[in-house]
């Protein structure tokens, strides 16, 4: 069946202060919608799944594996499963897209 819906409609959580996630878990995938502050951080962190993260506005500060990258507008990263990463949102704040694959069956902190 299709479903339909706004990320908007879906209640929001606060994983760490300064952030809103709101999630939506299919039977594939788990796709989470971000809202940073401006400089705002996620620590971090690993999971199984592969995550692919689309930034939709501001600027983030992406670290994976050692790197540490700037993303801002338009630019995305896909981080294997089970490597460490962590966002810092820049002085504006941020919003991106963080699609995880398989969906996410652990507690997300």
């Amino acid at each position: 069946m299709t479903r339909f819906g706004s990320f908007g409609a879906l209640a929001a959580e606060a994983p760490h202060v300064g952030i809103d996630r709101r999630v939506l878990a299919t039977e594939k995938a788990t796709v989470q919608e971000y809202r940073f502050e401006p400089g705002a951080s996620f620590p971090l962190h690993h999971h199984p799944q592969e995550q692919i993260t689309v930034v939709l506005d501001g600027e983030i500060a992406f670290s994976a594996g050692g790197e540490r990258r700037t993303l801002g507008a338009g630019e995305w990263s896909v981080v294997p499963g089970g490597v460490p990463h962590g966002v810092t949102a820049g002085p504006a704040g941020a919003r991106f897209i963080a699609v995880l694959v398989p969906p996410r069956k652990e507690p997300t902190p």
